[in-house]
């Protein structure tokens, strides 16, 4: 059991990285990179001189397994080596299976094993900013498969008051918590009022029904991404039963609020779908929601609670399948 437990955490990475047509976040994973992990799996992963530490036998459980992993990961690691520290293919190969633990973990874990890495790179101010840089792209850009903002919000926490950031990075800190608390998941969502095709008005909280969730696609018209995405929407036969059934809702808002930009659009939306536009171009003028880059989605509960924050298509495909089961 625990051999399996371990090697579901370091192979998922490498799935995940694969899955993503080998593009890690921030840019493209050397392919080379999978294989050699792949081989430092097989020979139990030594085969790049980071000895990881074994979990002692007394522990069996799943989680507390991934506890250990994750506490224990970068035990041998040497962030005074600037040489390793700097070598790409080493950190991304590394980082995709530390982060690939962290499902598995209990939460206390999860903010102890981030708190206790940031600590050990404290060896090295370079070492240290180098971390954070890997963690970000890893859990921040939309082109990673390891995306999660709240996973990287204990990063963010672990670093806040720490002596080892100059002051520019501390300021991008602090916005960055402030983005991750906006609108977080478990939280009530801000309303915002809506400008419909027909020229009527409604907000978020207005479309709130009983029983039924809420779906919001930020996007911009001029976007070709969020059309690409909204395409992959359209054609989900998954969506498509769910909205015909009334077990969601879709609100498609132009957050920019440009009208001339708005009118101009003639993308064809699904029957069913809410089409609109900020008034004034309020959410993005206000910055009521993080939109890090577009399309953007969340997902209400009728209680206006978040449930989805930027989600990805798999996550929201996910909770629709979870609703229909």
């Amino acid at each position: 059991m625990r051999i399996c437990v371990l090697t579901s955490l370091f192979v998922g990475a490498m799935l995940a990285v694969s899955c993503s047509d080998a593009r890690s976040a921030g840019g493209a994973v050397k392919e080379n990179s999978v294989a050699e992990a792949d081989s430092a799996l097989a020979d139990g992963g030594h085969g790049d001189d980071l000895v990881i530490p074994e979990v002692p036998l007394a522990i069996s459980e799943p989680e507390a397994v991934a506890g250990y992993v994750l506490m224990h990961y970068w035990d041998n690691m040497d962030f005074t080596d600037t040489a390793r520290v700097a070598d790409d293919a080493f950190m991304e190969r590394h980082f995709a299976r530390y982060l690939s633990a962290f499902p598995y973990a209990s939460a206390d874990d999860a903010r102890k094993a981030v708190a206790g890495l940031m600590k050990r790179a404290e060896a090295d101010t370079a070492a240290y900013h180098r971390v954070m840089d890997v963690a970000e792209r890893f859990l921040t850009s939309p082109n990673s498969s390891m995306r999660d903002e709240e996973l990287y919000y204990l990063f963010l926490s672990a670093v806040d008051s720490s002596p080892f950031l100059d002051s520019d990075r501390r300021v991008r800190v602090r916005a960055q918590i402030e983005d991750v608390k906006k609108n977080r998941r478990g939280a009530t969502a801000t309303d915002f009022a809506i400008v419909c095709r027909d020229g009527s008005r409604t907000s978020l909280y207005k479309e709130a029904a009983e029983g039924q969730l809420r779906m919001v696609v930020f996007y911009d018209p001029e976007c070709e991404h969020c059309h690409e995405i909204m395409s992959h929407l359209a054609a989900s036969e998954l969506l498509s039963e769910a909205v015909a059934a009334g077990v969601i809702k879709v609100l498609a808002v132009y957050p920019d609020g440009d009208a001339e930009i708005w009118a101009e659009d003639d993308t064809a939306m699904p029957q069913g779908w809410l089409c609109g536009m900020s008034p004034e171009g309020e959410v993005a003028e206000k910055d009521l929601y993080t939109l890090p880059a577009m399309p953007v989605i969340y997902v209400m509960a009728p209680d206006n609670t978040v449930l989805l924050k930027d989600a990805s298509l798999p996550e929201l495909f996910g909770l629709i399948e979870s609703l229909q089961q």
